[in-house]
């Protein structure tokens, strides 16, 4: 049967209505793929090659200061340590000698001698602990940390060439009121590679790391987050990854990105009583709400290391 006239146009324009709410039901949620992360709370020690020669100590009546970055030296450039040694032994001992370096966002010139550049302890590398954030599951990209690496004045170090490794044997320095503590651990495999050290952490890419049992959890909105409860994810002294009870005591919503995003408390015994609070290397310690990944420890309360803060996880993407 043939439908003609107004009632064929009438049919057609309700069958192709409910064709287009179809289409668009479709779209929106049989295609519509959420965001998800694995949070990973791994130990880590992070190694790494910096794109120029640091201070690392400070010298009584010296014009330099911790994490000053040498850039020239009487105008021959200085790339690495090797670079400084060549120079600095064909100096005059008694002469003025030309520094050029970065301090902070600024470049200076510095007149010095040849014996206050010899008190210098310098290196073109750093090393620490810190806990891995997460890993995206699609990219097999990382974050970690929480914050930026940083030396004295230089508060985001540039790095050349860095490494990941995972941990264990864990010992801990615990924190006590005034005094944050730290841990340290043994490195074991590298299993990643970064350069980009930014305002919320490191990003790099995992190498070697099988994370295909590992759950996956959504990404929260900065709306979906709420006071209370929550879960910290970290490593145990088992080297063991384990979740620890803490409490969100304050959100800032911040329309863009800062880094102390949550005030938070560890309230969980068993943490407290393994680590007296919140201690170097746990930055970067993922925390878990609602069955979705909201973000990343990024600081100690020094007064009170129980409390600290804690960055958006989407600041750190």
């Amino acid at each position: 049967m043939f439908f003609t006239g107004n009632k064929f146009k009438n049919k057609f324009s309700v069958y192709l209505y409910i064709a287009f709410l179809m289409l668009f039901s479709f779209t929106n949620f049989g295609y519509c793929e959420e965001d998800y992360l694995i949070p990973m709370g791994n130990i880590i020690q992070i190694d790494a090659e910096l794109n120029q020669v640091i201070v690392r100590n400070q010298v009584k009546n010296s014009p330099f200061l911790v994490g000053d970055r040498l850039i020239s030296i009487n105008k021959i450039k200085i790339e690495n340590y090797r670079d400084f040694s060549d120079v600095f032994y064909n100096l005059d001992n008694n002469s003025y000698v030309q520094v050029e370096i970065i301090r902070g966002d600024n470049k200076l010139e510095l007149k010095t001698s040849k014996s206050n550049l010899e008190k210098l302890n310098l290196n073109n590398s750093v090393s620490g602990f810190a806990t891995l954030t997460y890993i995206d599951p699609k990219t097999n990209n990382f974050g970690a940390v929480g914050h930026p690496i940083g030396i004295g004045c230089c508060k985001m170090l540039p790095i050349k060439n860095g490494y990941i490794f995972t941990t264990n044997e864990t010992t801990i320095k615990k924190s006590t009121k005034g005094n944050v503590g730290f841990l340290n651990a043994k490195r074991i495999h590298s299993v990643g590679k970064f350069k980009d050290n930014n305002t919320f952490g490191i990003k790099g890419n995992i190498v070697t790391m099988d994370t295909q049992n590992l759950k996956k959890y959504k990404i929260a909105s900065l709306n979906e987050v709420k006071l209370g409860k929550a879960q910290l994810v970290l490593q145990n002294k088992n080297s063991e990854i384990e979740k620890y009870d803490i409490e969100i005591l304050q959100i800032d919503k911040q329309l863009s990105p800062e880094s102390k995003t949550f005030k938070i408390k560890i309230t969980d015994e068993k943490l407290l009583n393994m680590t007296g609070g919140i201690v170097q290397g746990m930055s970067g310690a993922p925390i878990i709400q609602d069955d979705k990944i909201i973000g990343a420890i990024s600081h100690a309360i020094e007064n009170n290391p129980q409390t600290g803060y804690a960055v958006f996880i989407k600041w750190m993407l």
